[in-house]
């Protein structure tokens, strides 16, 4: 990995400043917002939420507008502070993305330089050695590359479904539809489940995440065959490259891919009615547990929302431990809500299953198109394309401070407005 000392990042941050990768355009300025000196941006990781979107948006930012990036205080204020497996996987997607040269991607550090070259695109593949979030990976490297508007196929192994971290049915099913709307070309494939569980139902917090999305989030979508396993490393530095990972646990974890398409150009969209339910479905995962396990979350699903019978899946699927999510999925004209509650060792199914229906239900009384984990993934989206407008719940602390994140990279309005018990954000 390139070692990047203070003054190296500060000597290259006049060259790098103005280095947009070509077809990045619309909201994206060479004005240099607050908190830009000598063209670096400086984030403070522990203010906010001080979680892990902090640094995912820095670098999905830093790619995008070639600005240098340094960090401090990543995430200070957790039990475990600093970086994590799971957040090292991000850097090393962004570096290889872009061939950004990297200082300070060691397990643990609270403070990362990382100075960004072009996106070019091409083939990754990023194993996180643990059952830290594939999702979240994508979260980092998806909107810069649909940006810089080369075709990208990333490959990357860890977990699919965590309770720390959208499941990968939220992206595919929720997201994506609303970036292809914005004009982007997408696909997600999920090659194989890989579950936050070491075979004893419990949750595997080693190398992931800390609560930065809450434990639930909605989806659905079919496994698909496994394509691709490896592709060669490209990019000029690479975050722990080759060097041993404490923390990789030795199990078979999941696998999902993510292609883009070239060309695109973010466009602005506006979701701000939320239109009566055209479609509802619930599925309930099930790996290593008996059948009665998803058909009690399916009787309290239908008790409590009325589902029918026809509107109740059972996915059983292969994994190397007992493993359990019930997602619930409602379809409007403009778009797909998400809910996901996940299995643990001593919950029972009624128990899971009321927590999924608890917050389905409060999403629908709340009469909006976006819900709160969509709203803090949508803002990044519509500032780069330089406008756009939705309606949501009032927002997280994950997505006011995910505004304040992308303020420190780009000159783009962003306001929130109070719409009775609901919020209005608007860009541009």
């Amino acid at each position: 990995m390139a070692n990047v000392t203070k003054e190296g990042i500060d000597g290259v941050a006049n060259d790098v400043a103005n280095d947009v990768p070509d077809g990045v355009t619309n909201g994206v300025t060479n004005d240099v917002p607050d908190g830009v000196t000598n063209g670096v941006v400086e984030i403070d990781g522990s203010r906010g939420e001080g979680g892990g979107q902090i640094l995912r948006t820095s670098l999905a930012l830093a790619m995008i507008t070639g600005r240098p990036l340094r960090m401090r205080r990543i995430r200070a204020g957790r039990a475990k502070p600093g970086l994590r497996r799971q957040h090292l996987a991000c850097v090393e997607a962004a570096a290889q993305l872009c061939h950004a040269e990297v200082r300070g991607a060691t397990l643990g550090s609270q403070d990362l330089e990382l100075v960004p070259r072009a996106i070019t695109g091409g083939e990754l593949a990023i194993d996180i050695g643990t059952a830290g979030s594939t999702t979240l990976v994508v979260q980092t490297i998806l909107v810069p590359a649909i940006a810089a508007g080369l075709p990208l196929r990333a490959v990357i192994r860890g977990g699919t479904h965590n309770p720390l971290a959208p499941p990968f049915e939220f992206l595919d099913r929720v997201y994506a539809p609303h970036l292809r709307a914005m004009g982007a070309d997408l696909t997600l494939t999920l090659d194989r489940h890989g579950f936050a569980s070491g075979g004893s139902g419990r949750p595997d917090r080693r190398g992931g995440d800390h609560p930065e999305r809450g434990a639930s989030h909605p989806e659905r979508g079919a496994s698909h065959p496994e394509r691709g396993a490896s592709h060669p490393e490209r990019g000029a530095s690479h975050p722990e490259r080759g060097a041993s990972h404490p923390e990789r646990d030795g199990r078979e974890h999941g696998q999902l891919t993510l292609t883009v398409g070239a060309g695109a150009t973010l466009r602005p969209i506006e979701l701000v009615a939320a239109g009566p339910v055209t479609a509802r479905h619930a599925t309930a995962i099930i790996a290593r547990l008996p059948t009665h396990v998803a058909e009690r979350e399916h009787a309290i699903v239908q008790q409590r929302l009325g589902f029918a019978p026809l509107e109740c899946e059972v996915r059983d699927v292969p994994a190397s431990g007992p493993a359990n999510v019930l997602l619930l999925e409602i379809e409007r004209a403009q778009g797909r809500e998400l809910i996901s509650a996940f299995g643990e060792k001593g919950l029972r199914a009624e128990r899971v299953a009321q927590r999924a229906c608890d917050e389905l239900a409060a999403f629908l009384a709340a009469d909006v198109p976006v819900g709160e984990h969509l709203a803090d993934q949508l803002v990044l989206p519509l500032a780069v394309a330089g406008g756009g407008r939705f309606r949501s719940a009032p927002l997280s602390l994950h997505a006011t401070t995910n505004i304040e994140t992308i303020r420190c990279f780009l000159d783009v309005a962003i306001r929130v407005e109070p719409d009775g018990d609901a919020v209005v954000v608007t860009v541009g």
